[in-house]
């Protein structure tokens, strides 16, 4: 009987990043609320963006998401989403 040893590491890969270009401002500004899933996430989200949106001078709109699961990383649909419709994400973790 043999033993095989897995590394789990993985090394870092180099990516360009580059912003996209969302100026916030007295226009239609729109916020993501990306919810883990587990239980009070929406509630602390929905907190940090009211906090947020207190301290800023112009109506922000909130879209709520939540992932499948926890342990799961966030679908490319609902990545594309809200790269496309908002200008900020908040994510947020429960329990």
């Amino acid at each position: 009987m043999s033993i095989t040893l897995v590394d789990p590491t993985a090394s870092a890969s180099a990516t360009d990043l580059r912003l996209a270009r969302r100026p916030l401002g007295p226009g239609h500004t729109v916020a993501a609320l990306v919810s883990n899933g587990k239980p009070n996430s929406d509630v602390i989200l929905r907190g940090v963006f009211e906090q947020l949106s207190n301290r800023l001078d112009h109506p922000v709109e909130a879209l709520a998401f939540t992932k499948e699961s926890a342990s799961r990383v966030l679908s490319d649909e609902m990545t594309g989403l809200i790269a496309r419709r908002c200008h900020f994400a908040l994510v947020g973790v429960g329990d």
